[in-house]
């Protein structure tokens, strides 16, 4: 699998760094243009994200179990300061039944793959949000509040 495109001698993404540092305490490399945040991820937020992805490829989720563990992510009703908590409170548990119902369907023999599936989500609940938006965003749109963003995002929809 390719990380980076189809050239061999780009230079390696911070996705591509951090999966491909050798040893569990390894910092990624540094990139060839000037990393401007305040400091690279420590080598526990690295193995987080490493293992959350590790578990995602060994289960090979699918296009509609990615969809519905979005939908399960995506409908939190914990956010502070979210209104209509109990109608998206409703939509993440409508996702998490379709994930169920799915997972019954397509995935017979597998009676664990729906609890194997939610050992992904709280995988990814336990990533640290301003490591994420450190690591992959900071160099596309600098230092923007991500909760200020996808608010004005959602807003500007409306």
């Amino acid at each position: 699998m390719r990380l980076n495109g189809d050239e061999e001698n780009a230079e390696p993404s911070m996705l591509q760094r951090i999966l491909t540092a050798r040893q569990q305490g390894e910092q990624p490399p540094p990139a060839g243009r000037q990393h401007h945040g305040p400091h690279l991820p420590s080598a526990g937020h690295i193995q987080a994200i490493k293992g959350f992805l590790a578990k995602c490829w060994s289960l090979d989720i699918s296009t509609k179990e990615y969809a519905y563990l979005k939908g399960t992510v995506l409908f939190n009703p914990d956010l502070p300061g979210l209104q209509c908590t109990q109608y998206i409170e409703g939509l993440q548990r409508e996702a998490q039944q379709a994930l169920n119902e799915h997972v019954r369907l397509i995935h017979r023999g597998d009676e664990a793959r729906f609890a194997k599936l939610n050992v992904v989500l709280s995988l990814l609940r336990s990533i640290n949000a301003n490591v994420v938006a450190e690591l992959f965003f900071r160099p596309i749109i600098g230092a923007v509040n991500m909760d200020d963003m996808l608010l004005e995002m959602l807003c500007a929809k409306l």
